[in-house]
């Protein structure tokens, strides 16, 4: 890709836009960073040569638009800045085009944070220099400048990324499942699906795409006849699947089951994806078996907080949507008490609620959705709150004296009624329950 003397355009500054102005600056491109945000100062850290205007998202005319993934699909800006741009790309699709590393890329509704680390500790566990990043929240731009032909970049790349790439091709890609997610960015389910599908559009049969063949959605997709297909599954009968408790990749042991230090088949599920892409990658059994035995959860995904007088606390604020929460409900055995409830994303609650009934002895919504959730809950035992303060003090009230209950924050939705992200939320959600002992 051409950069020098080119006219660029990145709207957005928020980290992924100061990382694309920054990297196109430094090969002396003509680069201008807008943010519609009248009020946005210029960000520190942004290369001297960039020249920064808050109140607009419009590129000047011809300019190529590196396009943030925050606007939505189905804003009317993105048609309007598409009318003046010469081009218009994303972040991702940029970095692929400056990127002289293999890069393995993971998207999905769920389980795509964990693959992708997952396979970036295999991959480094080889010995090569390995990058790690993309919407993980380290923009894979801000380390273009680090990577050579013999390092390997690990990317997570999301839905809203997707809808931005042209040329972009992995070596390896991961679709991990597909569950509705997105709707109010997307505009429908078939546009959220569709838009995943685009991890594989440039991909040849040189590539390999490794899908869930557990998954209901994407066995009604059609799937491309390049790249090279691989299939994890639960089952015993894919290209990856655990067959008597044993992880196994095209016929060779990777692991036994049991030795992973994760909760849940749908991390069984996970570690069969990242070890499916990196042998396909050329990576040992060997090698994988030993990364994902050393593995540790990531923050915030199951993640066991503390005992408190028989009680376990368990944290699963990253399930943002009612699939990651059904499989967090699935994985925490009972009796339990389970926290829900967040801000709406225009889900539909009908199948977790039944789930709920199921698994959780007792449900406590909280949050915006609280009022939906309880009426596709039902007529199960539940407590209705206004905030997650409130929910933990109740669930200390209802497990009191009860050795062996787990009290599991799995809320199904985002969490942007009343906090900053769903980390802010599983940090809040951490700090009262050590506060309780």
């Amino acid at each position: 890709m051409r950069i020098e003397g080119v006219r660029f355009t990145v709207v957005g500054a928020g980290r992924s836009g100061l990382a694309a102005a920054n990297a196109l600056a430094r090969r002396h491109a003509d680069v201008r960073l807008v943010d519609g945000n009248p009020q946005r100062l210029r960000p520190d850290g942004l290369e001297a040569s960039v020249v920064f205007e808050a109140g607009t998202n419009l590129p000047r005319p011809g300019d190529v638009a590196v396009l943030s993934p925050g606007i939505k699909e189905v804003s009317p800006v993105r048609g309007e800045i598409a009318a003046v741009a010469s081009e218009v790309i994303g972040e991702v699709e940029l970095f692929y085009r400056l990127c002289p590393a293999p890069i393995l890329a993971i998207t999905g509704t769920d389980g795509k944070s964990t693959v992708t680390t997952m396979l970036g500790d295999i991959v480094a566990a080889s010995g090569v220099h390995t990058f790690v990043g993309g919407n993980l929240g380290n923009p894979l731009c801000e380390e273009v400048d680090t990577l050579t032909p013999e390092s390997v970049v690990v990317a997570e790349v999301s839905a809203f990324q997707l809808t931005t790439n042209v040329d972009f091709r992995p070596q390896v890609a991961v679709v991990t499942n597909i569950a509705e997610d997105h709707i109010d960015y997307h505009g429908s389910f078939e546009a959220y699906q569709a838009a995943k599908r685009r991890i594989w559009d440039r991909m040849t049969d040189e590539g390999t795409l490794v899908i869930n063949g557990d998954d209901a959605c994407i066995a009604d997709w059609t799937l491309p006849e390049a790249p090279q297909l691989k299939r994890f599954s639960l089952g015993d009968s894919a290209d990856a699947a655990q067959v008597d408790g044993i992880l196994m990749v095209d016929g060779v042991a990777v692991m036994r089951a049991d030795e992973l230090q994760l909760l849940g088949r749908h991390n069984i599920a996970n570690a069969l994806a990242a070890a499916a892409a990196a042998l396909s990658f050329g990576i040992s059994p060997e090698v994988a078996r030993k990364a994902l035995m050393a593995y540790q959860p990531l923050p915030h995904r199951l993640a066991t907080v503390a005992t408190v007088d028989g009680t376990r606390w368990i944290n699963d604020s990253k399930a943002t949507n009612a699939n990651a929460a059904s499989a967090g409900l699935a994985a925490v055995p009972g009796p339990l008490v389970l926290l829900a409830g967040g801000s709406d994303k225009n889900a539909d609650f009908a199948e977790f609620g039944a789930l709920v009934r199921e698994k959780a002895d007792v449900a406590i919504l909280f949050g915006q959705t609280r009022d939906q959730l309880a009426a596709a809950i039902g007529d199960h035992p539940m407590h209705i709150v206004e905030t997650m303060d409130e929910a933990v003090a109740l669930a200390r009230q209802l497990t009191e004296g009860k050795d062996g209950w787990n009290v599991l924050l799995s809320p199904a939705c985002a969490s942007y009624d009343q906090f900053r992200s769903y980390a802010h939320r599983g940090e809040t959600f951490e700090a009262l329950v050590r506060a309780l002992s």
